[in-house]
């Protein structure tokens, strides 16, 4: 097996990476915002013989129109459009002979893996990588974490964080995975173990967190997708917690950095470096593979090469892992009937960890009308992340002595 080549997955990895993508995919189809029933639960992982489709029997999906969306993600995703046998999905029974169809593309040599992020704005983007890149930053991995005995997945292995963390880097190091997104405060308690590395996200972690009162010793924790709290961490620690390691990346760039205390600056991985032309205000990385990518984030720089952030260059916030513009979600709730103003802001800590609005209604309008019509409407139009989860209404928006937008 050499970097240059797709067939990087075992047949395990694979099945991993395409139950989660149809997972979420299902879902959507069904109507994640609650407009159409949830589907039957499917077993924790997928058998082979799991049917794709069938109308009042356990299978993957239950029309045609939700197969169809299902095979385009597929096809998407590992480029299955490189050997013409995209339309084949739609002829195989089986999650299994899913499986074949995408295995014999990579095995061809396709032209790289595609992975979908949100974006600030909640249009989703389409990020493709290379297999070299992908196991470059996969070994780098693999030698700072050899001593890992098992992976404890519980961050979906179709986003990229998870492809690497859950796919690639189990099979670089020859060790079993414990899918555990649905792992109950028992289990975890029960079944952690010395050697075991936790794959979550800041949500995921503080979940953990109130959930079990003590972590196996030796057991090391990663967290990526957003910051994880200072405040968190030591939490965790304080629980049995024997490291954590921040990964700094991004959908389009995968990883780029990593800190192993929140005190200390991040520091790149090997593949890549800061470009000549990069600035602090508007950071520009250089891959070994020639790939130029500019940092959402700007930074500043520590005399010994490495950094810290200084905040989103979009003014976009993570809630749960997403990126959401506050902007983008206010001027939606300000386009609906009765309302003249909007803004909307991410809470502060003692808050919570949503969107909170505060909206000013025209004038005559009910306000108690007003806002169970945008819960209704945000609930149908707005994804989990952008829909605010708090909103004030006052005949005004708050502003400071100067003017300008205040907090409230």
């Amino acid at each position: 097996m050499t970097a240059q080549k797709l067939p990087f997955l075992s047949r395990a990895a694979l099945g991993r990476v395409l139950q989660s993508l149809l997972s979420q995919e299902r879902a959507a189809a069904r109507g994640r915002r609650g407009l159409l029933p949830s589907p039957t639960r499917l077993p924790d992982v997928w058998p082979e013989t799991l049917p794709m489709q069938g109308e009042g029997e356990v299978s993957v999906a239950a029309d045609s129109l939700e197969i169809l969306q299902l095979a385009a993600s597929a096809n998407e995703m590992f480029h299955l459009y490189d050997s013409g046998d995209e339309a084949n999905l739609l002829a195989t029974d089986t999650f299994g002979g899913w499986l074949d169809h995408i295995e014999a593309v990579l095995r061809g040599g396709g032209s790289g893996i595609t992975f979908s992020s949100s974006g600030s704005s909640g249009v989703p983007k389409r990020c493709c990588h290379s297999a070299a890149h992908l196991v470059a930053e996969t070994s780098f991995l693999a030698d700072r974490l050899s001593d890992r005995r098992r992976i404890v997945a519980m961050a979906p292995a179709h986003h990229i964080y998870g492809f690497i963390f859950t796919a690639l880097l189990p099979d670089h190091l020859g060790v079993d995975v414990w899918p555990a997104e649905r792992a109950s405060p028992a289990d975890l308690a029960r079944d952690l173990r010395a050697g075991d590395l936790i794959v979550g996200f800041p949500e995921r972690w503080r979940w953990v967190e109130r959930s079990i009162r003590h972590v196996a010793p030796g057991v090391t924790g990663v967290t990526s997708t957003a910051p994880c709290p200072e405040a968190l961490i030591a939490s965790l620690r304080d629980r049995g917690l024997a490291r954590m390691i921040e990964v700094y990346g991004s959908s389009e760039t995968a990883g780029i950095a990593l800190r192993d205390d929140p005190g200390d600056p991040y520091a790149l991985m090997p593949h890549w470096r800061f470009s000549d032309e990069s600035r602090e205000e508007a950071p520009e990385l250089l891959h070994l593979s020639g790939l130029r990518a500019d940092l959402p984030d700007r930074i500043v720089l520590t005399d010994d090469g490495r950094f810290r952030l200084a905040g989103r260059r979009d003014g976009a916030v993570q809630v749960g892992g997403v990126n959401v513009s506050p902007s983008a979600v206010a001027a939606q709730l300000a386009g609906r009937p009765g309302v003249r103003e909007a803004a909307v802001r991410l809470m502060r800590p003692e808050e919570g960890s949503r969107l909170k609005a505060f909206v000013v209604p025209q004038p005559g309008v009910d306000v108690d009308r007003l806002e169970a019509d945008l819960v209704d409407w945000t609930r149908r139009n707005l994804t989990a992340a952008e829909r605010p989860t708090m909103v004030a209404f006052g005949d005004d928006l708050p502003r400071s002595d100067l003017g300008k937008n205040a907090d409230w």
